[in-house]
């Protein structure tokens, strides 16, 4: 379990990834923007905003979005 908060966690990577949000450090850091991420999941989600890359596309209106999760709140 975690030691600050006691969630527990099947996978030991699951675990080490909960750590970071205990954190205040940000190692993960933007080439463009120079914006700082707790984790490298986090950045490489971020980059996408750089690109222009908008693959995930509304089918009843056509708006397209960088992430799966903007299209789903749409």
């Amino acid at each position: 379990p975690c030691p600050e908060c006691h969630q527990t966690f099947s996978r030991p990577h699951n675990l080490k990834s909960h750590l970071t949000t205990h954190s205040s450090e940000r190692p993960f850091q933007c080439d463009v923007c120079n914006h700082h991420f707790r984790r490298h999941h986090d950045l490489k989600r971020h980059q996408k905003l750089h690109t222009g890359e908008r693959p995930y596309v509304c089918k009843d209106c056509y708006r397209s979005f960088a992430r799966l999760d903007a299209l789903n709140r749409h």
